[in-house]
């Protein structure tokens, strides 16, 4: 089956809001064999809405609208959707009742401006919002079916996976075919020299298909078809094909690999950087219960904190400089000795856009790694704004520390 998606907002045309609710909800949908075939976004305007949703009822059965849903003049997707298909309005009780109650354990008496929230269309089925106002909900029309979402992403991804989905599976409407679906996650690859191969290596099940989306922490590969067994074969071929690159077959990020794999060596780590500032720090902690093994950091930004805290010589800045392999190697062991831990991440090197020079580059930076009794340093020349150049050396940072420990 084929759907299309209504994405609603002036600040989504300004691109002050980046659209995000179109990629979750085209996956959730593949999952089911439903394709999305056109997303569409539009401004605030009610006679642009209409249009849309009059185009998309020419060519699919099924379409999402997100957006435009609150209690504001400028939200008027309801209006239009109800003008196009000549629907009246009226207030849910059950839906007006929880948005009282919402305000009054804010102890706030509730807008009457609020209550318009609790409009539904007439013949619509409501999908309550545990932890927003405004419900999902589900019009059928002539044969086809409108899915009403509101634009914040927390809430339609709620009201998605918790009702809306489910539904779309039990309405003979919509014909879907099950697919499924496995997700390999990798670090360190260059998507146009492994897809050949890769590729090469899985042409025997054409009923398979890879996605490749590429991050700055790495490059995922999604498979997907109708035939279980031949997804899981492929996934094996490619955990096969790829090895250590692969660091998970499964929804974990790599800092949550990195913390795994610190807890079943029992180990402790320890961060000093000094070009990407303190965000290796920073991805380590995003992992819930980091404090198990994350015992702190140092932002040694400067030559003398990196001299008087970390202990890295003079001798060696000068001869060396603060970008280099020698300093690296003292900034790790400096690392160990003030904080005790039985690993340690440093990182130094030239995010730009100045400072760079011929021998030493913009982009240059030196990663080291110490667990236990081994020992990485490694140079990397990573291209790309001061910001980005700061987020490929943590996350290489990250991976460089779990490639030593899966070693172990």
């Amino acid at each position: 089956m084929e759907c299309e998606l209504i994405v609603v907002g002036d600040e989504l045309l300004r691109g002050s809001v980046v659209d995000t609710n179109s990629a979750f909800i085209a996956r959730r949908l593949a999952e089911l064999g439903i394709t999305v075939k056109r997303v569409v976004r539009v401004g605030d305007e009610e006679k642009d809405i209409r249009l849309a949703l009059a185009e998309s009822l020419i060519r699919v059965r099924l379409i999402f609208i997100t957006g435009g849903l609150g209690p504001t003049d400028d939200d008027r997707t309801l209006a239009a959707v109800c003008g196009l298909i000549n629907r009246s309005m009226s207030v849910n009780s059950t839906v007006r009742t929880r948005i009282q109650r919402i305000f009054e354990k804010k102890k706030i008496k509730m807008p009457r401006l609020a209550e318009r929230q609790a409009y539904i269309p007439q013949g619509a089925k409501v999908f309550l919002n545990p932890i927003g106002m405004v419900p999902g909900m589900a019009i059928e029309h002539q044969g086809s079916i409108i899915i009403l979402l509101p634009g914040v992403p927390q809430e339609m991804k709620v009201l998605l996976d918790n009702g809306i989905i489910d539904y779309l599976k039990n309405n003979k409407i919509v014909t879907y075919q099950k697919i499924h679906t496995a997700l390999v996650r990798t670090s360190g690859l260059i998507e146009s020299q492994w897809a050949p191969r890769l590729e090469k290596k899985l042409k025997k099940f054409p009923c398979v298909r890879i996605g490749y989306y590429p991050s700055v922490s790495g490059l995922d590969l999604v498979f997907s078809g109708p035939d279980e067994f031949n997804v899981k074969r492929c996934v094996s071929l490619a955990v096969e094909l790829l090895g250590d690159n692969v660091y998970a077959v499964a929804e974990k990020s790599l800092a949550e690999i990195v913390g795994d794999l610190l807890r079943k060596n029992r180990f402790t780590v320890a961060t000093a950087e000094s070009c990407t500032g303190g965000l290796v720090g920073d991805l380590i902690t995003s992992v819930p219960g980091s404090s198990d093994y994350f015992l702190g950091g140092v932002i040694a930004y400067a030559n003398d904190i990196k001299e008087n805290l970390l202990g890295v010589s003079k001798t060696t800045l000068e001869r060396h400089g603060a970008v280099s392999r020698e300093t690296v190697n003292e900034m790790l062991k400096g690392t160990v000795r003030i904080t005790g831990a039985d690993c340690a991440v440093a990182v130094s090197g030239i995010a730009g856009p100045g400072g760079g020079t011929k021998a030493k580059p913009v982009g240059l930076v030196y990663i080291g790694v110490l667990a236990g009794k081994k020992q990485r340093i490694q140079q990397y020349m990573f291209s790309g704004t001061r910001e980005l150049i700061k987020q490929r050396a943590a996350w290489t940072a990250i991976d460089q520390l779990r490639r030593v420990l899966i070693r172990l």
